[in-house]
């Protein structure tokens, strides 16, 4: 149902760009400033479908940068209505309404650790951890590289996941944590910063079934 309706909107709002940029080309007051803002108005609506499609497109990184420009453009335009005409003020603020839902949904999909970012193989393993998880509420694993000793520690909280990453070489020890709301991206934080993967867990743990390839 969700789906359904940000599609419908994602379409209406399309449709009310094409009859602006109509318009404007029949009373010749389509210039390079329109043909910019049309441009972006069309690359926000693009990360809008993808939000409400839930699909890759590009990366979360990039659309925060388009979610930042868009709300300083927003805000320049509120701004620059106080001292507009009426109707045009009455435009501006219709408009910002109106752009609301797509502002919101570039805000979602900007974040890092949305679960449209994961891999199909991320998404295995967090089955996995999650499966661990479930059977044991703290997963430890201790891996050995060289004179490198890396302890990882996962554990489910309340409405997320925890990880306490300690590492030791002779004398030196360092230690970090950090919270994920997706487990998914809790797995790949684990492998990109530290040697142990999750397969250390699952041998460790007992077989689930389940593969990583």
């Amino acid at each position: 149902m969700k789906k359904s309706l940000l599609v419908s909107y994602g379409i209406v709002y399309l449709v009310l760009i094409a009859f602006s940029v109509y318009g404007s080309i029949l009373v010749g007051q389509f210039s390079v400033a329109n043909m910019i803002s049309t441009l972006l108005s069309v690359i926000y609506l693009l990360g809008f479908f993808g939000y409400a499609l839930e699909k890759r497109i590009w990366n979360a990184a990039v659309w925060r940068r388009f979610f930042y420009l868009v709300s300083i453009a927003t805000l320049i335009q509120l701004v620059a209505a106080f001292w507009a005409d009426e109707k045009q003020s009455l435009e501006v603020i219709v408009a910002t309404v109106l752009s609301l839902p797509v502002i919101y949904a570039l805000y979602q999909y900007s974040k890092a650790d949305s679960a449209v970012w994961l891999k199909n193989k991320d998404y295995l393993k967090a089955a996995l951890l999650e499966t661990l998880l479930t059977a044991e509420p703290v997963l430890v694993v201790e891996k050995l590289n060289g004179t490198d000793k890396t302890t990882v520690t996962l554990s489910k909280e309340s409405g997320g996941y925890s990880v306490q990453i300690s590492r030791a070489n002779h004398d030196k020890e360092e230690a970090f944590a950090n919270s994920f709301n997706n487990i998914g991206h809790l797995a790949a934080f684990v492998e990109k910063y530290t040697a142990v993967t999750v397969n250390d867990f699952e041998e460790k743990y007992a077989q689930h079934g389940i593969e990583i390839k």
